[in-house]
């Protein structure tokens, strides 16, 4: 069952919503005058922080101001066709809410926005916003402003060809669990926001049944993997900038907070009294942050009632597992393949990893884990967050810098928005326990230049709270700091976690890998170096022989009397891990305390999609569609429908693209009533 408890408001959706206005629209009298020029000191906002801001003013009540914003922002213009596929499909959504509070100049703006999207190159209908395994959320703008500005302005080819884009996605999540750009605390808000939009507002039946139906598959998953007593979702990540790393002010925790509120940490009203240590995307651009939680603030939701009770309260152990399917951009070596995303959570923590990474890997997180610093959470800060990277050249964590516009430096300043990642990740998962194993990958840019350093880190976020113990190879250390022996445990205690790690790695160059503890701001990591020294650039054969990862085990503090039993009962773990052909690793731990005995076995190549094998004690890792505990698989949306194969439509004469060549050829086309458009 279905309700639209955001849009009927028993639960203080609106409230929210208008609390957040207020302070929204105050602390925008700073940033742009009555005229709407921007008069901040701070990094000028885009024209979609523009639109993105405009929705709430204009729902305000500030509709002359909100015009002003509006009409002063500029798009990018293709020859003589402006489109950016935020601009022009935020100005469907601004009409769609508000034609009616506009001023005809604006009306005219945003109608010729919309128009424009409904053309080939550059517009909605390029197979770039299609849903084909990368980032979803910029199909599900160009299917939002194809069918709800086709409906607008009377272009029935443009509603055509978003349906066709509805049937696409509904496919693809009756034959997986989850959307290729999964659990994004950036980036699945604004596809659910898009989605939401349709079901909401289309007149066509079958765009918002589909859109519906689609919204709540991707509602279901975030309340799976969604820790009601921390109020943050829980790993694994296709993609996650540095906010989203830390657990701060992401695009998904404003949504969250909108819809179920101060249950959610942190809340987005934080913006207007900042605090010091609230990590912000765009190193710490507050008006980019206001502008884009208020267009989720104009949402209209539609939660189901099964994920309402997820969000509020899990029987711990909870585990929620998905398939979902990945492709990849046109410089990667990471092509389309299927993937395992699994969520296991625990009263004081939670571990997510996903088997295989998403797209072209630098924001991609396989392996995270959330855990709580205190008992009871009140804030962001009594959340810790560990997760890894394979990074390049000396890059660390914790750099901060200022935002920049070509030369020119602005006042505001935080921490950079993304540490990139080199790494092809394989992950297994049995409840508390990881194995990560990782491998460098250099594609593009990253493959021409020299390289004097290639290291896997593992971080721990000390934004609210440092490591507490700390445990090497059975001695305690006092200091985060010094080497580490192949082979020893890392064992720590932070907060309410008890964590381990066993750096598994190995190379074939002549100096062998180091293993140390580090700091940097507010992080603590463990390096494991694969390579230090003189610049140089590697063949893919002597990258082939660079082997890096981890097991990692976590356990709550009441699991043991203390970290040194932790850390003892694993000293009994023991290891395989070779390279011939393909790397073979295992891990086996004898039956503990409270645990018992477990294996895991892989056999995996480097460069692979997917493993030879993957085994827990002894049986292959399987890849069911969806199952979260206490839901009915058969029951949930679209899986129960029967099948109704797509229409023939095959719109296009070539792949090309304006911003970029993609490798493309056509061989046969599906023949229906359609031809392919017209540039």
């Amino acid at each position: 069952m279905v309700t639209d408890k955001c849009k009927e408001n028993p639960d203080g959706f609106a409230d929210r919503v208008n609390r957040f206005a207020a302070k929204a629209a105050e602390a925008a009298r700073g940033w742009y005058d009555s005229e709407g020029e921007w008069i901040a000191d701070s990094l000028p906002a885009d024209t979609r922080e523009r639109f993105w801001l405009a929705e709430l003013l204009y729902a305000a009540g500030e509709s002359s101001w909100a015009d002003a914003i509006v009409l002063r922002g500029e798009v990018p213009e293709y020859g003589e066709v402006p489109f950016g596929i935020f601009e022009t499909n935020l100005a469907t959504s601004l009409l769609v809410g508000h034609r009616d509070k506009m001023s005809a100049e604006v009306r005219q703006k945003l109608e010729r926005l919309v128009r424009e999207g409904f053309s080939f190159k550059p517009g909605n209908r390029q197979p770039d916003y299609q849903f084909h395994g990368y980032n979803d959320n910029m199909p599900a703008k160009a299917t939002m402003g194809l069918i709800l500005g086709g409906e607008l302005l009377g272009c029935q080819e443009a509603v055509e060809y978003g349906l066709w884009n509805l049937r696409q996605f509904k496919a693809s999540l009756v034959r997986n669990g989850i959307n290729s750009e999964f659990n994004s605390p950036t980036y699945a808000g604004l596809t659910i926001r898009a989605l939401s939009e349709i079901a909401e507002h289309a007149h066509d039946e079958e765009a918002r049944s589909l859109a519906l139906g689609i919204e709540q598959r991707l509602w279901l998953d975030l309340a799976a993997r969604f820790h009601p007593e921390m109020g943050v979702l829980a790993g694994p990540y296709s993609r996650a900038y540095t906010v989203d790393c830390v657990a701060h002010a992401s695009g998904v925790s404003s949504l969250l907070w909108f819809c179920l509120g101060e249950r959610v940490h942190p809340s987005p009203m934080a913006l207007f009294d900042l605090p010091q240590d609230l990590v912000l995307h765009h190193m710490g651009d507050v008006p980019f942050n206001a502008a884009q939680f208020s267009w989720f603030a104009g949402g209209r939701y539609h939660i189901p009632d099964e994920a309402y009770a997820m969000f509020t309260s899990k029987s711990y152990p909870f585990k929620a597992v998905a398939t979902c399917e990945l492709g990849a951009s046109a410089d990667t070596d990471f092509l389309a393949r299927s993937g395992r995303i699994e969520t296991v959570l625990f009263p004081d923590f939670a571990l997510g990893t996903s088997s295989t990474p998403f797209g072209s890997i630098a924001q991609n997180q396989s392996y995270f884990v959330t855990y709580k610093r205190r008992e009871h959470v009140q804030s962001f800060r009594d959340i810790g967050t560990v997760f890894t990277k394979l990074v390049l050249n000396g890059e660390v964590p914790g750099t901060t810098a200022h935002a920049m516009d070509g030369d020119r430096v602005y006042p505001n300043a935080g921490e950079v928005d993304n540490l990139a990642s080199y790494a092809n990740t394989f992950t297994m998962q049995s409840e508390s326990t990881a194995m990560v194993l990782t491998h460098p990958v250099l594609d593009g840019e990253a493959a021409m230049k020299p390289l004097t350093d290639v290291s896997e880190l593992i971080i721990l976020s000390t934004h609210g709270g440092d490591v507490e113990e700390l445990i090497v190879g059975g001695v305690p250390r006092k200091e985060w700091s010094g080497t580490v022996e192949q082979g020893q445990w890392i064992a720590c205690r932070s907060g309410r976690m008890l964590a381990a790690f066993r750096p598994m790695a190995y190379t074939r160059l002549p100096d062998p890998v180091k293993i140390s503890l580090e700091s940097n701001g507010k992080y603590k990591y463990i390096r494991i170096q694969l390579y230090n020294g003189e610049p140089r650039c590697f063949s893919r054969d002597e990258m082939r022989l660079l082997s890096s990862g981890f097991v990692a085990e976590h356990a709550g503090i009441s699991d043991y009397s203390s970290l040194t039993a932790f850390a003892e009962e694993l000293g009994a773990a023991r290891f395989t891990d070779y390279y011939w052909t393909t790397r073979r690793a295992r891990y086996r731990r004898p039956a503990g305390r409270t645990r018992p005995a477990l294996e895991l076995e892989t056999s995996w190549s480097p460069g692979g999609l997917s493993p030879r094998y993957a085994t827990i004690n002894g049986r292959r890792v399987e890849h069911p569609i969806v199952e979260i505990d206490g839901l009915n698989t058969a029951e949930l949306p679209l899986l129960k429908e029967p099948f109704t194969p797509i229409p023939p439509f095959f719109p296009w004469k070539d792949f090309s693209v304006m911003w970029g060549y993609v490798p493309y050829a056509i061989g046969d086309r599906e023949e229906g009533k359609e031809k392919a458009y017209d540039e």
